[in-house]
């Protein structure tokens, strides 16, 4: 886990310690759908599943192109939705009132592009920071994690605009919930580290 959070501090040093040698293409905003869910857990004498629900997310970022390679880091509001809601131990769903988690994410996305006169398809990975924002549980998730992000897109050149169609997923590398908490009355310890992955659906624009 140590390893893990070194070598996403050391990313996010580097993209900005090179941010003055680049030529910048300049910033970008990005807002999409996702869908994200909690990966299902042993709790020791029973499993509990979680279902996929949607949210939404906003992203701005600094592309910072290198040849074939661009570095992007950005940072993101993620609305993840309800995550907890009809949560289901065996054949027990529970009816609990939760509210949508929100995060602050601070993805650095390394694009490898196909450089086309008027369309760029680019592979894009990297690491992401995670942060719950305000209105959470507190009890529920920890106060950091560490996820990684892998997807495909493409760079359309219209004119002076730019279009940033995407499709990515972000996966947890490092615990997202607490040792213990409580879902509907029932309080779930479990036995194995617990994620949050999400599938998102991006439309961004280069300003």
């Amino acid at each position: 886990m140590q390893r893990s959070i070194g070598v996403c501090v050391l990313a996010v040093i580097l993209s900005i310690g090179l941010a003055p040698t680049l030529q910048a293409q300049g910033l970008g905003l990005a807002v999409g759908a996702n869908f994200a869910e909690l990966s299902d857990i042993d709790t020791g004498d029973q499993q509990a599943t979680f279902d996929n629900v949607t949210g939404w997310h906003a992203h701005l970022w600094l592309d910072l192109p290198l040849g074939p390679i661009a570095i992007r880091p950005g940072v993101r509001y993620m609305d993840a939705g309800s995550l907890f809601e009809d949560a289901s131990f065996e054949d027990v769903i529970t009816q609990d009132e939760d509210e949508a988690l929100k995060l602050i994410e601070i993805p650095v996305d390394v694009r490898l592009r196909l450089n086309l006169p008027m369309v760029s398809p680019y592979l894009m990975a990297g690491p992401v920071l995670r942060f719950p924002a305000g209105g959470n549980d507190d009890d529920r998730f920890r106060s950091f994690s560490l996820a990684g992000g892998a997807g495909v897109g493409v760079e359309l050149r219209l004119g002076a605009l730019r279009l940033f169609p995407e499709l990515k997923y972000t996966f947890g590398i490092t615990e997202f919930t607490e040792e213990s908490y409580e879902v509907g009355g029932v309080t779930i310890t479990p036995d194995e580290d617990q994620h949050l992955n999400a599938v998102m659906l991006t439309l961004g624009i280069g300003l």
